[in-house]
C-alpha cells in the first residue's frame, strides 16, 4: 500500500521533521506544501530526504480562506499515479499509530474513502453551518472595510444558491482518499469552474468542497469516517491544541492521526505518543 502524505505546513520545521520521522515507511512519500507567505529556507534540509518533495506551486494560505483548497489542489496535481492513497494532513498533525500499522489498516480497507460527510443543516453534531455557504463571505479579500461590505451584500442580496443539485456535506478538511477519487476531484473541478467561483465566497470552504463532490458521486457508497482525531471544544472554529492531558482521549479515539499539536506549547505529548507507537511496533 503506497501512501503519499500531502502535508500543508506553515511553521516549525523541527516539528514537521518529527512528523516525517514518525510516518517514515518504505511505501510512503511526503509532498509538502509550504505557505507562500513564509520563508522556505528553514525547511530546505527536509527536502534532502529521498522520500520528501516540495509542492512547487505554492499559494498563500489564510485561515478559512480558499488558499487551503488551492494548496491541496496544487499538491494533488504534483503527486504521481504510483500511489494508492493520498493522505492530506497539516504540519501540526501527528500519528497515533506506527507507520506499519497505518499502511496495513488502509490496505485492509482498500477502496474506502476516508472523509467525513456530515450534513450542514443542523441535524448532525456539526450544527447549522449553512450560513457559511448561503451567505456572502469576503474572507479572501485583503481590503479595508471588507466586513462592512460583506454585511451590506448580505442585507441587499438574496441567500446564495449553490450552482449544482448537490447535497452539501462536510466537516474536517483532513482526509485520506484513493488516487482514483483524487483524480475524480481534479477532473470534476476542471469541468465545473462555477464551483470554484462559488466556494471562493464561502467561509471555510475547504471543509465542504471535497466531501460534497464525492458524496454526490459514485464514490458515495465507499465513504467512511476520516482517520483523524480533532477536538472542537474550544469553539470559534479553531481546533483545540492537544496536550499531555489529552493523551487518554487520543488513544481512546481509535484514530490513526490527530491534530493539532504545537511543540512550543507542549513538547511532552510528542514523547508520550512516540513511546506508545514504539511499544506497538
Amino acid at each position: 500500500m503506497k501512501i503519499a502524505h500531502l502535508i500543508l505546513a506553515h511553521k516549525n520545521p523541527a516539528q514537521l521533521q518529527r512528523l516525517l520521522d514518525n510516518l517514515q515507511h518504505p511505501d510512503a512519500a511526503f509532498f509538502i506544501h509550504l505557505d507562500k507567505k513564509i520563508d522556505a529556507a528553514p525547511f530546505a534540509h527536509l527536502f534532502q530526504r529521498p522520500d520528501t518533495f516540495p509542492v512547487h506551486r505554492r499559494t498563500k494560505i489564510y485561515w478559512a480562506g480558499f488558499g487551503t483548497i488551492q494548496g491541496i489542489l496544487n499538491g494533488f496535481a504534483e503527486i504521481p499515479a504510483e500511489y494508492d492513497y493520498i493522505n492530506v494532513i497539516s504540519g501540526q498533525d501527528f500519528p497515533l499509530q506506527p507507520a506499519d500499522y497505518i499502511h496495513r489498516y488502509i490496505a485492509e480497507r482498500k477502496g474506502k474513502e476516508f472523509i467525513t460527510c456530515q450534513t450542514i443543516d443542523g441535524t448532525s453534531e456539526w450544527g447549522d453551518v449553512s450560513p457559511r455557504v448561503r451567505r456572502y463571505h469576503l474572507i479572501n479579500w485583503r481590503i479595508p472595510g471588507k466586513h462592512r461590505l460583506e454585511n451590506l451584500l448580505n442585507r441587499i442580496l438574496p441567500p446564495r444558491k449553490f450552482p449544482m443539485d448537490h447535497e452539501l456535506v462536510g466537516r474536517n478538511n483532513w482526509f485520506t482518499l484513493s488516487y482514483p477519487a483524487v483524480q475524480y476531484l481534479l477532473t470534476f473541478l476542471r469541468q465545473h469552474p462555477e464551483l470554484i467561483r462559488y466556494y471562493k465566497y464561502c467561509w471555510g470552504a475547504d471543509e465542504f468542497i471535497f466531501s460534497t463532490i464525492l458524496y454526490n458521486s459514485g464514490f458515495k457508497p465507499h465513504i467512511v469516517e476520516n482517520l483523524l482525531y480533532c477536538s472542537w471544544e474550544t469553539g470559534h472554529g479553531h481546533a483545540k491544541t492537544l496536550k499531555t492531558a489529552d493523551f487518554d482521549a487520543l488513544i481512546a479515539s481509535g484514530k490513526l492521526f490527530a491534530r493539532k499539536f504545537d511543540m512550543d506549547t507542549d513538547p511532552k505529548i510528542f514523547d508520550m505518543l512516540e513511546d506508545r507507537t514504539k511499544k506497538k511496533r
